[in-house]
């Protein structure tokens, strides 16, 4: 027994232990149920959760469908959100050495981030739209993980203030277009503590939207994409692609100051928003 640990306090640690095992026994129990139906409509985020669930669950890496509604279509690996070693190690090292004090990690997804921030000392809250990949999260060993979606985060009021806002794997494109994200960011200031910091990624849209390769918009990254696992069909959703430099210049005019932090081959860029102006 820990050190000035009661029998009580240990006993009420391993109750929430359980619930959140059984939290996660029966969603993922759901998963493999309603996969037999075709097709189910479910929200925007849940064929990929399920998809994650379901790698949790069997060890097995799965692929979900993606389609823009453009026409194009790609798949989405599972694999990449249970490891730190993927195509974007080097960002991943890069953002997790910037972060600092208390973190928010926004579409925790399944958790690799949140858990990776955690063993490094830092009080992380893990948030994601989806049930399922809240329940994961916890599953795999996150402390504090909520279903919250961050577009409606106005103020520190529901989560409290952080030192650092961590938008891995470009969830920042959750802001679905160059407007919204422009309010986001604004938002976002009043959630961080005196010397805050955004750590974000993103990248270019690679494949030009209906094939205009002309247009060199900052709009061109605004496309809406829907998932498909199994027997779930997501419903559509907008999702933004920002190249460096126009991320930068929405970000400064919220109030941030920008600091590139790094780029890999494929495209993918790393960047610090200070908070105030100063880097």
């Amino acid at each position: 027994m820990a050190e000035g640990s009661s029998v009580a306090e240990l006993g009420g640690v391993a109750l929430a232990a359980d619930r959140e095992g059984a939290e996660f026994d029966a969603l993922s129990s759901s998963t493999a149920r309603l996969g037999r139906y075709w097709p189910r409509r479910v929200g925007p985020a849940e064929p990929l959760a399920a998809a994650l669930v379901d790698h949790h669950r069997t060890g097995r890496p799965r692929r979900v469908a993606a389609t823009r509604a453009d026409g194009v279509r790609f798949e989405i690996e599972t694999e990449e959100y249970f490891t730190l070693d993927g195509e974007l190690a080097e960002l991943d090292a890069l953002a997790l050495d910037q972060a600092r004090g208390r973190v928010l990690d926004v579409g925790a997804g399944a958790g690799r981030h949140a858990l990776a921030l955690e063993a490094r000392g830092h009080e992380v809250v893990a948030i994601d739209v989806s049930p399922l990949c809240v329940a994961l999260c916890r599953a795999r060993g996150v402390r504090d993980a909520r279903v919250f979606d961050v577009m409606r985060l106005e103020s520190a009021e529901p989560l409290g203030t952080f030192d650092t806002l961590f938008f891995g794997m470009q969830t920042i494109g959750v802001a679905g277009g160059v407007a919204p994200l422009g309010t986001l960011l604004e938002r976002l200031r009043g959630c961080l503590a005196p010397g805050g910091r955004l750590i974000v990624d993103s990248s270019d849209l690679f494949d030009a939207w209906e094939g205009d390769e002309a247009d060199r918009s900052a709009t061109r990254g605004e496309i809406v994409l829907s998932t498909r696992y199994r027997g779930w069909r997501g419903a559509p959703f907008p999702w933004v692609y920002l190249a460096e430099g126009e991320l930068s210049r929405i970000a400064r005019e919220a109030g941030y100051a920008v600091e590139p932090l790094g780029r890999v081959e494929r495209g993918e860029y790393l960047l610090a928003l200070h908070a105030g102006g100063d880097c």
